[in-house]
Parts: structure tokens; C-alpha cells; sequence
């Protein structure tokens, strides 16, 4: 069993059925059990938490946070920015709503134990990604252009 909580930080409502719909695809089939928290911050957040997390003073798409084992299952913690989504959705001329889940989905893939540090891991994991969010939209699912 997958147990998801949505978190905001922000003024803005979001689609948190949305985002618990792409936790349970990307985890249904890859952990038994996890307990997975979202948390939708700001880019000021955002940045804030990359730079001390990972040392990257700039805005990320997606943090992901995997605490380990414990009785309820797998620890997971995804933080994304919905700001950050919506301007790289029109950047890149898809749906917000489509490009905030790829975010949740690539950070729960990460949780899962997938990697994306090198040319053939991005690429499994990128297939893995994209099959989820097609699974998810189906005929309305509109790719990033390569």
C-alpha cells in the first residue's frame, strides 16, 4: 500500500488528486510499501532547499528525498515547484498539469531506486517516466519535444 500526503506552501490550489494519481503510477508495481509525502513550495523555497541539499544555488524542477525502510514501508519525501513547472510547460508547449506530474513522477522513480547520473541510466529512466505519465493521460498526453 501507497500512502500519499500533499503539502502546499503556496497561495495557489493545485490539483492534489493529480499529484497522488502520478505517486500511486510511478510506485504501483515498484515498492510494496511507502509512504510518500509532496511538498509544493515557491522558487524562492526551491532554491533555498537545493542549495543546501544538494549544494546548487538555482531553482530545480524536483528534490527527492528517500529516508529508507521503516514499518510503514519506504520513507519518501518528493518537493516540487509548480512555478517552475508552468514556465518550462510553456517552454516547452505542454500542459502544466502534465509537466507538475512528470516533476512528482521522476521524483518518486528516484525513490524507487532509478538513476539518472549517466547517458544509459537518464535513458531507462526517462523510458520508465514517460510510460507512467502516457499510462496517466493516455490520448491527451503531450511529449516533451527531444
Amino acid at each position: 500500500m501507497i500512502e500519499v500526503s500533499v503539502l502546499s506552501k503556496l497561495r495557489q490550489t493545485h490539483d492534489h488528486r493529480l499529484i497522488r494519481r502520478a505517486v500511486h503510477a510511478a510506485l504501483s508495481g515498484r515498492l510494496g510499501r511507502a509512504s510518500v509525502t509532496v511538498l509544493l513550495v515557491g522558487a524562492a523555497r526551491m532554491r533555498s532547499l537545493n542549495r543546501d541539499a544538494l549544494g546548487h544555488d538555482y531553482v530545480t524542477d524536483v528534490l527527492c528525498f528517500d529516508y529508507g525502510d521503516s514499518p510503514e514501508g519506504r520513507l519518501c519525501e518528493i518537493v516540487v515547484c509548480p512555478e517552475y513547472a508552468g514556465r518550462q510547460a510553456r517552454a516547452y508547449a505542454v500542459p502544466a498539469a502534465q509537466e507538475l506530474a512528470r516533476y512528482v513522477v521522476h521524483g518518486c522513480l528516484h525513490c524507487a531506486g532509478f538513476d539518472d547520473s549517466n547517458a544509459p541510466k537518464r535513458a531507462r529512466m526517462w523510458s520508465a517516466q514517460e510510460a507512467v505519465l502516457r499510462a496517466m493521460f493516455g490520448k491527451r498526453y503531450v511529449a516533451q519535444p527531444d
